[in-house]
């Protein structure tokens, strides 16, 4: 049980910091609100990874799957800070 709790803990927080910094990207509104924005949706994010991590069997199965969402919102993420770089 704990390490589902420190394997949401650590993802959860992981993903919910991804996707509020690709809102924070994508979205065309000005740079406040799209951090308003993107700190309202990060803690449900957060907690919503976090009881998910409880529902597989194992802690392995809960990483595994939890590594699976986190590496396509990561890869995002570089993609937008590196395209926001060169522009």
């Amino acid at each position: 049980m704990w390490s589902r709790t420190f394997c949401g803990l650590i993802l959860g927080l992981l993903i919910s910091v991804s996707v509020a910094l690709n809102l924070n990207l994508i979205l065309p509104i000005a740079q406040d609100l799209s951090l308003l924005i993107g700190l309202l949706v990060a803690f449900p994010i957060w907690v919503g990874v976090q009881v998910w991590s409880y529902s597989f069997s194992s802690a392995k199965q809960a990483w595994i799957k939890g590594s699976m969402v986190l590496a396509p919102c990561m890869a995002l993420s570089i993609f937008l800070v590196m395209m926001r770089q060169f522009t």
